[in-house]
């Protein structure tokens, strides 16, 4: 079975009083280990897609499947669940939180994922409303107190330090996202959506804003994922990432085609 598995996906908008499919009968499967970027011009219906697939946006017909679930199939929680721990997203726009340090933005999925986890194991009557904890203060932290994991904060930590470290940010961990350029954020956030060690991660051009020094620091590290057993699926306009990826595919209009397959890599090439 395919982690990723697309079936004649479409995704069907009004404008101006008339339906356009930004995504139109997509089909497409992505297996563990497997590298797959997607080019075309904006407005094609790239990020469309990669929000369908995320289950930010649900299909007018067709399916996504993702590690045998059915993303449409899911409540709310189950898509969030879904996302905490099995997808890794990186987003075209920036989403670090102002009130963290870079450091608690990279740990947060983390502990996210302890409380899911904890969430998980009381029982339907505690969330009755006569025993449900009081509403969380509107305010938000300025630090992230980890919840108590398996792995331990210190661990966490340890790996949210390696992440910034293998991209070039981990001078900035006590920064606040306002101190940073698009570029530092944009590495920041591939940090972030790898430390949960996703089974899926998606790329919105991950390149956007950066120059060619830190693009091939970024590339070689999701390669480097994918050769770990990682799906990843990428979004770009920049053809310097293509090169690191195990297929190619073209969007136009809403159709997915095929563009080419990378050659075997060698000792010369990414």
């Amino acid at each position: 079975m395919a982690l990723l598995e697309i079936r004649d996906l479409t995704r069907t908008f009004v404008r101006r009083g008339r339906p356009f499919a930004a995504v139109d009968h997509v089909s497409l499967t992505i297996d563990s280990g497997e590298f797959v970027a997607i080019v075309g011009r904006s407005g094609n219906g790239k990020s469309t897609l990669l929000n369908l697939v995320t289950g930010l946006l649900a299909p007018t017909s067709g399916t996504v499947t993702i590690d045998g679930t059915d993303v449409a199939g899911l409540d709310d929680r189950g898509i969030s669940a879904l996302r905490n721990r099995t997808i890794g997203f990186v987003t075209q726009s920036q989403t670090l939180l102002g009130n963290l340090t870079v450091l608690d933005n990279v740990i947060l999925p983390a502990t996210m994922h302890a409380a899911n986890e904890t969430s998980a194991e009381r029982s339907e009557a505690v969330a009755r409303p006569e025993t449900a904890p009081p509403p969380a203060d509107a305010g938000l932290p300025d630090t992230i107190a980890p919840i108590a994991a398996p792995a331990g904060p210190d661990a966490l930590e340890t790996r949210a330090l390696g992440l910034l470290g293998r991209l070039g940010v981990a001078d900035l961990a006590g920064c606040r996202p306002r101190e940073l350029s698009g570029g530092e954020m944009r590495r920041v956030s591939i940090a972030r959506a790898l430390m949960n060690r996703p089974r899926l991660l998606i790329a919105d051009e991950p390149t956007g804003d950066l120059d060619a020094q830190s693009t091939e620091t970024v590339m070689r590290l999701l390669r480097e994922e994918a050769d770990h057993g990682t799906a990843v699926l990428m979004v770009t306009h920049d053809p310097d990432a293509l090169a690191w990826a195990d297929v190619v595919y073209a969007m136009d209009r809403g159709v997915l085609s095929e563009r080419g397959r990378a050659p075997e890599r060698t000792a010369d090439r990414p």
